[in-house]
């Protein structure tokens, strides 16, 4: 009855997470686009700050920005201020960019440097500030423990980004015989300079210069010509877990969850402590978002991990500790990491903690609710009675010691118990005596 009653408690406020969760944030329901097919509006992204640096999480915020607008037939504008990042990612953008069935604007408000000119190559409308720069695209690797930077000239990395330029240049139409000077003299355009050699369409000093600007243009897509009405901007955030991505492949926060992981692991293994590594675990779990195993996978190996803790804690193991809090940790940064459609809405850096905040106070709530009962169950009189004639015996939960007391597990109570001996955790134990202590 008591393990029925704890699942249901359970069920229940899983329910609750995901109720509140889509009443809290409508956007997470689907949008209904007008039969007509006519939207007088292009989706926004932005590539900067947070999202600058170009690496999967940001190929991921690209892909979910063109199928969205592929879906809902409106043009992409893409607002890009970035340093570069890493070529698999750039290349894979670039390709989505010229394989899209809708107009892709990008607007270069600052710098669009090395892999960001991958992205701007490949769109359809490049409309740059006239102070900003675009350029710069010969490849380079950094040693991760000096910092030194090294210029790459290999042909088997340099030929297909210069291909792929040669390709996009070719495409839309743009200066095929400059590309080259992108990647072998890291060639830096202003906006100026790109409009007069032919690689940016337009100068515009903002987004609504950019509005103005595009009206009437033309822009022909696999035989379909689209005329360019657009009167507002909607603005496409990164998903949840793109943010979470982003995070956890930061280097410096990737490089503290692996040694906390990896090196805390260890020693609690040698020291025999098995019931800490939970927290350890996770952070090796969440430190290999970085590797090539991804997110999707870590972060059901999360959710398992939290099911598993969570379901040790509630139906075998008394009370509510370490591994119970742990369980919820790695529910919670599983379900992050998830892109499942319930997740998938996509929302700013506020909305972001909202969500962190629903998912916490919620889980949280069933976390209080136990550690009560706990508590409840533990101050509750004992009803098993004590016979010298009659063996009792039980499971020590925690390892007693001479002059330390524990907890030892009897006929499905926690009672306190001392030992002459050293008794470690599990083992079997029979009561020989027992003291009434003053309440």
């Amino acid at each position: 009855m008591k393990n029925s009653r704890a699942f249901f408690l359970s069920l229940i406020f899983v329910v609750l997470t995901i109720l509140s969760m889509l009443l809290l944030y409508p956007g997470a329901l689907p949008r209904v686009i007008g039969s007509d097919g006519v939207n007088n509006y292009a989706l926004l992204i932005r590539i900067e700050g947070y999202t600058s640096l170009i690496d999967t999480p940001v190929q991921e915020y690209v892909a979910n920005a063109i199928k969205t607008a592929e879906d809902r037939r409106v043009p992409l504008v893409i607002h890009l201020d970035t340093y570069g990042g890493y070529l698999d990612p750039a290349l894979n953008i670039a390709n989505m960019l010229l394989e899209s069935k809708v107009p892709v604007i990008v607007y270069v408000h600052s710098k669009a440097y090395s892999a960001g000119t991958l992205i701007a190559m490949a769109s359809h409308i490049i409309a740059m500030r006239n102070s900003a720069v675009i350029g710069a695209v010969q490849p380079v690797s950094i040693n991760p423990l000096t910092g030194e930077v090294v210029f790459i000239n290999e042909t088997k990395v340099v030929n297909p980004i210069i291909k792929t330029l040669e390709l996009c240049a070719e495409q839309r139409n743009r200066n095929i015989s400059l590309v080259r000077r992108f990647v072998y003299e890291n060639l830096v355009l202003s906006g100026s300079d790109a409009i007069r050699l032919n690689i940016a369409n337009y100068i515009v000093e903002s987004l609504d210069d950019l509005l103005e600007t595009i009206q009437g243009v033309k822009v022909n897509i696999s035989g379909t010509t689209w005329i360019l009405k657009i009167d507002r901007f909607e603005y496409l955030a990164p998903t949840i877990d793109i943010y979470v991505e982003i995070l956890l492949r930061n280097s410096i926060v990737n490089s503290i969850l692996f040694f906390i992981g990896l090196f805390g692991t260890l020693a609690l293994i040698t020291s025999g402590k098995l019931e800490l590594l939970p927290l350890t675990l996770i952070p090796l779990l969440l430190s290999l978002v970085d590797s090539d195993l991804g997110g999707n996978i870590i972060s059901m190996a999360l959710i398992a991990l939290g099911a598993i803790l969570l379901f040790i804690e509630i139906f075998v193991l008394p009370g509510f500790g370490v591994i119970g809090a742990s369980g919820i940790v790695a529910l919670i940064a599983g379900m992050l990491l998830l892109p499942l459609p319930m997740f998938s809405y996509y929302v700013d850096i506020v909305t972001l903690w909202r969500a962190i905040a629903v998912l916490a106070s919620t889980l949280g709530g069933l976390f209080i609710v136990v550690i009560y009962k706990s508590f409840k169950a533990i101050r509750s009189p004992k009803r098993v009675s004590y016979s010298p004639d009659k063996a009792i015996t039980g499971r020590a939960v925690d390892r007693l010691a001479p002059g330390k007391k524990g907890y030892v597990m009897i006929d499905g109570e926690l009672w306190e118990a001392e030992s002459d001996d050293i008794i470690e955790s599990g083992e079997e134990v029979e009561i020989v005596e027992r003291k009434r202590t003053p309440s």
